[in-house]
Order: C-alpha cells, then sequence, then structure tokens
C-alpha cells in the first residue's frame, strides 16, 4: 500500500475515540453521498457543488419509505378479510 495510506490508517488507529463525530476525509464522504444518491462522476463534472447540495436537500426531504414497504389501502385489507 502507499505510505500516505499507511498515514492516514495510523491517525485512525491513535485517534479512534477522539474523533467521534469528525469526518476524517470529508472531499470522500462528500463523493460517497453524492454515489448513494445516485449521482455519477460524469454527473459531477457538470453540477456544481450548490447544485449538488440542493439535490441532497431535496432528497432528505422525500417521504418515500426507503425499505420497499407501502401502507395497505382499504381494498388491500379487504382482499385479505375475504380470503380469510
Amino acid at each position: 500500500m502507499d505510505e500516505k495510506v499507511f498515514d492516514e490508517l495510523e491517525k485512525i488507529i491513535e485517534n479512534k475515540n477522539d474523533n467521534e463525530g469528525e469526518n476524517l476525509f470529508p472531499e470522500h464522504a462528500f463523493l460517497v453521498s453524492c454515489l448513494r444518491i445516485g449521482l455519477r462522476l460524469e454527473d459531477l463534472k457538470f453540477l456544481t457543488y450548490i447544485d449538488v447540495l440542493k439535490m441532497f436537500i431535496s432528497f432528505i426531504g422525500k417521504t418515500e419509505k426507503q425499505d420497499g414497504t407501502r401502507e395497505a389501502t382499504q381494498e388491500d385489507i379487504q382482499n385479505l378479510v375475504a380470503r380469510m
């Protein structure tokens, strides 16, 4: 591995308890966040930092459930009761 990687790993190990809540690699954390919401590296070449932050705000405000579940409708309930 690269010597710089070893240096960063040493920092993490030495300061593990001191750095709670602090991000050691903010640029990388930003990139990972962009990838998690579906942006591609190609997209980031054209978007400004402000554009991406607006997308983050929009994404956070989304009320859709991420686990694929939905609330049952009255029709779903009636169909279930009819099968019993």
